[in-house]
């Protein structure tokens, strides 16, 4: 009898262990809203370029994109460049629903996070909200960690990409 409340009792512990821990990671969250300004491959200054392709029937699957796009405070063009973001993409479905993307953003005027970087990973799809995991940082994002949204808020020959991101920072650096 003593042995079956043990689980019981070692569940809840961890339920409540997990509880506190969630709560007091609430304390470090970091909301972060900015945008990135990618220049589609073939316009002038294009700052996304396609490196390889496989195939010539008409499929994406397996073509690489690198990109160095501008990272901006907001959707237009002429507002505060703060960094870059920087990173590739391959097209990693089958059915071209999307890309395997890796990306560092490069803060370079962001007040406190000036200096610092941050890399997320995910899949990326243009026709819907596309999430990535925040897998690491350096500087004032050293071991960051948490998830992001972007979507495409243009078409046109240059891509606006509003970000979104929410930032659990185990270590902020003093």
């Amino acid at each position: 009898m003593a042995a079956a409340r043990c689980p019981c009792l070692a569940l809840t512990t961890l339920l409540v262990l997990l509880a506190c821990s969630s709560a007091a990671d609430d304390n470090n969250l970091t909301h972060f809203q900015f945008y990135f300004h990618e220049v589609r491959t073939g316009a002038p200054n294009e700052t996304s370029v396609l490196v390889a392709s496989q195939y010539k029937n008409g499929t994406t699957f397996g073509d690489l994109k690198v990109f160095d796009n501008a990272l901006r405070e907001g959707a237009d063009p002429s507002s505060l460049l703060i960094g870059r973001a920087r990173g590739l993409g391959v097209t990693a479905s089958l059915d071209n629903s999307g890309a395997l993307t890796t990306i560092e953003f490069v803060f370079s005027d962001y007040g406190m996070y000036t200096g610092s970087t941050m890399a997320t990973v995910g899949h990326f799809i243009m026709t819907d909200t596309a999430e990535r995991s925040i897998v690491g940082g350096t500087g004032m994002l050293r071991f960051a960690r948490g998830c992001s949204a972007s979507h495409a808020a243009t078409s046109q020959q240059i891509i606006v990409f509003e970000q979104g991101y929410l930032v659990a920072l185990i270590d902020i650096k003093q």
